[in-house]
């Protein structure tokens, strides 16, 4: 049973229990007719009690068993107070006293009492900054662990909404999910809610859908939980990233180490002096936490878990020898007004240079939002960049990866080439080679 709809039975049993001590005194007092009327709103609301608890328990519980003996006891009293015999009807009113007493240790005890999680993810592909928190929450007995994913919107050039996406259908099979049209946070009002995604209206390129802005939803939980999607490279932090909605409406902010969390201290304490002395300084301090990333959690998981699509196979192999694998990732900022044309330069580069390799094989996954990106700050680099794709498939140069499994990429990887991104810490945790890309160097 969920903590608050135990708390609110037990306040119902402890106002059943008063009203039956009120009963018993006007008994006492001579005023027969007001006690049978209280009885009998005492018997109503231990019935009403009885039902709750059976609806969330089931049947067969010993409080409930209690209540029905309460409501026996109630009727005597109540049929013995008409007939005259009042001494009859005070001693069972000392037996309904006790039998309160003994229906709320019994519901207090043997209720078990549930807490409620609520995993907010928007994409499928940044699930592993929440999914080893949600397997770990899985395996605690008195929590429910709920995963909703929630709409998002592409925002136009203008800065306006486009069209709605949902991810919901493309999570893995051992993840139920949660219709978010069906399920109310303002109802339900969990314990805890996660989130992954800290910008809520302030991204140029989507937002999550505006119900769950981190603003709004901080109204419906206890304790609101932001874990960023991504990973600090080196531990060095932008200040633009702790100062956020994510940062500000969250109670906790999951961060990867020590030395992430004390700049994030540094710069939300000195971009927000107001909120600090209001909200206190050991409370902002002790709103950041330095947990660990779950998405280095998703390093360790079992091998058999990515299987490889029969395609890539074929690619990697390089006659009885395997090809040497080199994760290439490109990211966001190349598709802004006034990179592009520099990157699709680049780019031809990188496609001629790995053309003549036999023995490397070349997995190009773009950021999962570059596209978006292109349609909403350059329009005009839409075309370019979908020939580019094109261009690449159609030549074989290498694995086009857009799934929605990036681990799978670079668990198979033996090296990383590409843009500065949080993808690159994952490398370096395995203890595989990096090199950043230079769009300025087109020569081997």
């Amino acid at each position: 049973m969920r903590k608050r709809e135990k708390d609110r039975l037990l306040e119902m049993i402890d106002t059943l229990a008063g009203g039956c001590r009120e009963a018993v005194q006007l008994i006492e007092g001579s005023k027969e007719e007001d006690a049978i009327s209280l009885l009998t709103d005492c018997q109503e609301a231990a019935i009403a009690v009885g039902n709750a608890i059976e609806q969330a328990e089931g049947t067969g519980t010993g409080a409930v068993a209690l209540l029905e003996e309460l409501c026996e006891l109630i009727y005597c009293c109540v049929s013995h107070i008409p007939t005259g015999k009042r001494e009859e009807g005070k001693a069972i009113g000392g037996q309904i006293e006790i039998k309160c007493a003994q229906i709320r240790d019994k519901f207090i005890h043997d209720i078990k009492e549930e807490k409620m999680a609520v995993f907010l993810p928007y994409k499928v592909s940044m699930w592993d900054s929440l999914e080893s928190v949600w397997k770990a929450s899985c395996k605690e007995g008195d929590w429910i662990s709920i995963v909703m994913p929630i709409p998002y919107f592409d925002k136009k050039p203008d800065g306006t909404l486009g069209e709605m996406q949902y991810e919901g259908g493309d999570f893995p099979p051992d993840v139920p999910i949660v219709d978010w049209q069906q399920f109310s946070l303002e109802y339900e009002q969990p314990d805890i809610i996660f989130i992954h995604n800290p910008y809520d209206q302030y991204n140029y390129v989507t937002t999550v859908h505006p119900l769950f802005y981190a603003s709004r939803i901080r109204e419906y939980t206890e304790k609101l939980v932001y874990i960023p999607y991504f990973i600090h490279q080196n531990d060095m932090v932008s200040d633009t990233y702790c100062v956020l909605p994510g940062t500000i409406y969250a109670d906790t902010v999951v961060l990867q180490s020590e030395k992430v969390r004390e700049q994030y201290i540094r710069y939300f304490e000195e971009a927000l002096p107001d909120l600090v002395q209001k909200q206190g300084k050991k409370a902002i301090e002790d709103k950041f936490q330095a947990w660990g990333s779950p998405k280095l959690d998703a390093l360790h998981r079992e091998e058999d878990e990515a299987e490889l699509p029969e395609d890539w196979e074929r690619m990697l192999r390089n006659g009885d020898k395997k090809k040497k694998v080199i994760f290439f990732n490109t990211h966001l900022g190349n598709l802004m007004k006034g990179n592009s044309d520099r990157f699709f330069e680049k780019m031809e580069w990188v496609f001629r240079l790995f053309q003549k390799k036999n023995d490397i094989l070349l997995l190009w996954r773009p950021h999962p939002l570059s596209l978006d990106t292109a349609k909403s700050m350059n329009p005009e680099a839409v075309s370019p960049y979908l020939k580019l794709i094109e261009k690449y498939k159609r030549l074989g140069i290498g694995i086009y990866d857009d799934s929605k499994d990036l681990h799978r990429a670079v668990n198979l990887a033996d090296a990383y080439y590409g843009d500065r991104s949080s993808v690159t810490e994952l490398f370096r945790q395995q203890g595989k080679p990096v090199m950043i890309m230079d769009c300025g160097v087109l020569e081997e």
